[in-house]
């Protein structure tokens, strides 16, 4: 079962007040998940857990550090079988004002510039997920193969000898 958790908050006040969300999230709620994600009409449907800790460092930035895990149902690239991908994401979000604010970061922060002065924590957690995701999900090399091409029937080819069905092109060129 999956927790609830709030459609907006405001990170600087978070980060002031020292507060921690956690849970889990449906996998439904994420719409840009949803489109990569298999779904599969006989299970229970799959839930991300988070962990969103709002701080301030040393400097006095306001900071969201996060953890994200869930098992992603994808279409393996290699074999174009269902691949239950276990995927992992820790990060350090520092909320800043704008892109010269974003430069001046430390390496191991990354920049989070909210349009408004409230967020949506579940846009948060799917980007993290999208992120993890690989370009090209696939099994492990070894764990599957690609299906085996089949010359279809009755199609000609140049190895066989026979004309090529786009012969008859050919000539319709040359009248022209």
């Amino acid at each position: 079962m999956c927790d609830a958790l709030p459609q907006s908050v405001d990170p600087r006040r978070l980060a002031e007040l020292q507060r921690e969300l956690a849970g889990t999230l449906p996998l439904s709620r994420l719409p840009r998940l949803a489109q990569l994600v298999l779904s599969d009409p006989t299970a229970e449907p799959g839930c991300a857990a988070y962990r969103l800790a709002f701080r301030r460092d040393a400097s006095g930035r306001d900071l969201v550090q996060g953890e994200v895990t869930a098992t992603l149902r994808l279409r393996c690239e290699r074999c174009n079988g269902v691949l239950e991908l276990p995927v992992a994401s820790t990060f350090t979000l520092a909320v800043v004002d704008g892109l010269d604010e974003a430069a001046r970061l430390p390496e191991d922060y990354e920049p989070l510039l909210p349009e408004e002065a409230t967020l949506d924590p579940a846009t948060l957690v799917e980007d993290e997920l999208l992120l993890a995701v690989p370009t090209v999900p696939r099994h492990p090399v070894g764990a599957c193969s690609a299906p085996a091409y089949t010359e279809p029937e009755g199609d000609a080819s140049p190895a066989s000898g026979e004309p090529s069905p786009f012969a008859a092109l050919e000539g319709l060129k040359r009248y022209h």
